[in-house]
């Protein structure tokens, strides 16, 4: 059956009705089994007609499902609607030659598969390819969403061969006692009096992407006689890479070759220990004085992230409640996830250890931006392992991060400091 494009676009306009609830889906034949064929041509590019109705087939408004080619998984409004597609302004991905990731894998090892012609990245002889836009797009969805600061965070798209920086334009809010919010100033005018002249302050914030290499090596022969695919074993390796050195980086990061983490950034608000509090520990009064030094515009977005050291110390915090002695616990669990004072709290390995400045943090990452350059490289090589009969791969892509403040909050009454984050210091 021949795919016209009048017949597509009708399809397309049934799909879109569906989503909205005003079409029923049996009666539109879109379950008919001839239009399968359309089903296919439609299925990768109508994410953005069911973005913009807000709504999700049979009127789940919730998560979306979607296939990964291992299995589906789910996408939460928490990622904020941000998709590779969204990113990089794709309402339709191209069509591939291969027939799954698995499949490109091997043409990238065996380097001379004519079908990798129009994805050389680099000298193709020399094993360098880019992905094709699906098998990207797999890579960065599931990284946004597994991610503690992506699927928080402002999210940017540099397209390819648009160089390696984006700068974007920010409001410099640091005094709320002399200079309004974010630089303006908002005047009470008599009628036909003078209008007051405010100056909105502004900064740009310059994003330059960096270079973030994984790299593995495989035995052939170990592939060949487990039956294991490469998939599973670099592909599920390579986006495991990418997700922990990036959501470190975001946290962590030094801004020297790499993105600028939240705990380095000059916008941290640091809670000090207590007086005499004892070493390597995490007490009530911290909990209450990080919280206090909390933006308020931040309380809707906040969590807390903590170090996994400091799981023991902090599952022992309670408050005393009554005349009769009871305690409650702060941290509460519920089928494996916590809450802190009501909030979302993440226990990663991927901040310092319990005593060090940083091992506790509460922040808004809609105030941490991250910039994602189109364009992930796959190479690999036979040469250094040749007597070996070991093959080497790596994994390129570009990434920057940083807050899009650069110092913490004056509040109106010109003595309260706040921060979108903020960190418990060192309780050496």
């Amino acid at each position: 059956m021949k795919v016209t494009q009048e017949k597509l676009e009708a399809f397309v306009s049934d799909r879109f009705r569906y989503a909205q609830g005003d079409l029923d889906c049996n009666r539109s034949g879109i379950n008919d089994p001839e239009n399968s064929k359309y089903r296919e041509a439609i299925d990768r590019g109508m994410e953005p007609y069911l973005d913009v109705s807000g709504k999700r087939p049979n009127g789940y408004d919730g998560e979306q499902t979607r296939d990964y080619g291992g299995g589906s998984r789910q996408l939460t409004k928490q990622s904020g609607g941000k998709t590779y597609k969204q990113l990089f302004q794709k309402e339709y991905l191209g069509s591939s030659k291969f027939d799954d990731y698995d499949d490109f894998l091997n043409a990238v090892k065996n380097g001379f598969d004519p079908r990798l012609k129009d994805l050389a990245g680099s000298v193709g002889s020399e094993g360098g390819f880019l992905l094709a836009e699906k098998f990207e797009e797999r890579i960065v969805d599931v990284v946004i969403e597994d991610s503690i600061v992506m699927p928080r965070a402002k999210l940017y798209g540099l397209k390819a061969g648009k160089g390696r920086t984006l700068r974007i334009p920010c409001f410099v809010d640091e005094d709320h006692s002399t200079k309004g919010i974010s630089g303006i100033d908002a005047v009470w005018t008599p009628e036909s009096a003078q209008k007051t002249k405010t100056d909105p302050i502004f900064r740009s914030l310059e994003m330059k992407t960096n270079k973030l290499v994984c790299y593995s090596v495989s035995s052939d022969e170990l592939i060949q006689e487990s039956g294991i695919s490469l998939n599973d074993i670099i592909g599920n390796a390579f986006k495991k890479s990418i997700l922990f050195k990036t959501d470190y980086v975001f946290l962590q990061g030094t801004g020297s070759g790499m993105p600028l983490g939240v705990i380095n950034s000059p916008a941290l608000l640091v809670q000090p220990a207590e007086a005499e509090q004892i070493g390597t520990t995490i007490i009530y009064e911290n909990i209450l004085g990080m919280f206090s030094k909390l933006a308020p515009a931040s309380h809707k977005n906040a969590i807390w992230v903590a170090s996994i050291s400091a799981l023991p110390q902090m599952m022992q915090l309670n408050v005393e409640v009554g005349l009769a002695g009871d305690r409650i616990k702060i941290l509460q669990e519920n089928s494996g996830k916590f809450t802190l004072l009501g909030k979302e709290c993440i226990f990663t390995e991927k901040l310092p250890a319990l005593g060090s400045q940083g091992c506790l943090i509460l922040a808004d990452f809609s105030a941490y931006a991250v910039l994602l350059k189109e364009g992930i490289r796959l190479e690999s090589s036979i040469h250094e392992g040749f007597r070996s009969d070991l093959t080497s791969f790596r994994m390129i892509l570009h990434v920057d991060g940083q807050t899009t403040i650069n110092k913490p909050t004056i509040l109106l009454d010109g003595s309260t400091t706040v921060s979108q984050f903020v960190a418990l210091g060192a309780v050496a």
